[in-house]
């Protein structure tokens, strides 16, 4: 099992907040649901962090079933279209996104 996150490290204005994660748990969340291979999707939102850990207000969590599902998620007309959607909301974000691959060696 592989899962890749999407990690915003930065912030959303207190005023923007309510609109940004409004359209990330709908309209985000039923684009990526479309994600050929995806096995399981979570999004997960910061509400405290221990001192000195990194500004990360949310991470999107995706599993597939291997590396290659992940390679063909990366290639498919769903994600170029999930990039597309997320230029529309991502102004309110102050900061970046980066996305990391993990392969799951246990799961509990």
């Amino acid at each position: 099992m592989w899962v890749r996150c999407g990690m915003f490290v930065g912030t959303v204005k207190p005023e923007n907040q309510a609109r940004f994660d409004a359209f990330i748990d709908t309209r985000v969340r039923d684009k990526i649901a479309t994600f050929p291979g995806l096995r399981k999707l979570r999004i997960l939102r910061s509400k405290w962090r221990e001192d000195g850990a990194p500004a990360i207000y949310q991470t999107i969590e995706m599993t597939f079933d291997n590396a290659a599902a992940i390679e063909a998620m990366l290639a498919s007309p769903q994600r170029a279209e999930n990039v597309t959607l997320m230029k529309e909301i991502m102004p309110l974000f102050e900061g970046k996104v980066y996305h990391v691959n993990y392969e799951v060696s246990a799961d509990a």
